[in-house]
């Protein structure tokens, strides 16, 4: 008797998990994909702490929250969409055998600068859902570059959570689609922990 209800629970946090990542992709495509990454991320986010997965937020909160969109946003997903197709090309330039040396060179950089530019973004997106209205505008970026800096392990958490995520992509797409952005983004804030000095 004692499993059905844990059984139960698990269940019910799979569907949250796939409403969460369904919430993501429609964020996603509402926002033209282009513009859409960190406009998607903090729907999932909200979505999990409405349905109480990660800590609840308070009313006010809340409500600012529905008011206002991380700073910059748009142009920051932009940045992330081009940094991305870029990796993609210079992986199927490598892959189809085009301009070797380059190939690998491009693909080096365009992977570093991805990766660096998504842990920041990451990093951006989290510290501004834990506290919105201490950092505004510029300010959330100095202070998420400050962080990323000096809690180096938690930028390389952020950074292997990315490849494993991307990792599953690569063996399982439906399992992508459906479960990972809202575990993604459940481990970013639990593994983070993102604790901003008053």
């Amino acid at each position: 008797m004692k499993k059905a209800p844990r059984l139960t629970r698990s269940v019910e946090k799979i569907h949250l998990f796939v409403v969460g990542s369904v919430h993501y992709w429609g964020a996603l495509i509402r926002s033209g994909l282009i513009y859409g990454f960190a406009d998607a991320a903090r729907s999932a986010l909200s979505f999990l702490q409405e349905r109480v997965v990660l800590a609840p937020i308070d009313a006010p909160a809340e409500q600012d929250r529905t008011r206002k969109s991380i700073p910059f946003g748009k142009g920051l997903s932009f940045v992330w969409t081009v940094l991305l197709n870029l990796c993609l090309a210079s992986l199927l330039c490598l892959y189809m055998g085009l301009l070797h040396t380059i190939s690998s060179f491009l693909v080096v950089t365009s992977l570093t600068l991805f990766s660096l530019y998504h842990t920041f973004l990451v990093l951006a997106i989290s510290l501004y859902e834990d506290k919105q209205d201490t950092y505004n505008g510029k300010w959330l970026y100095a202070y998420t570059l400050d962080y990323m800096i000096r809690n180096p392990f938690k930028s390389l958490f952020v950074l292997m959570l990315t490849w494993s995520a991307m990792g599953v992509a690569y063996f399982n797409l439906v399992l992508f689609f459906f479960l990972v952005p809202s575990l993604y983004w459940m481990m970013i804030q639990k593994g983070l922990q993102v604790k901003v000095k008053e």
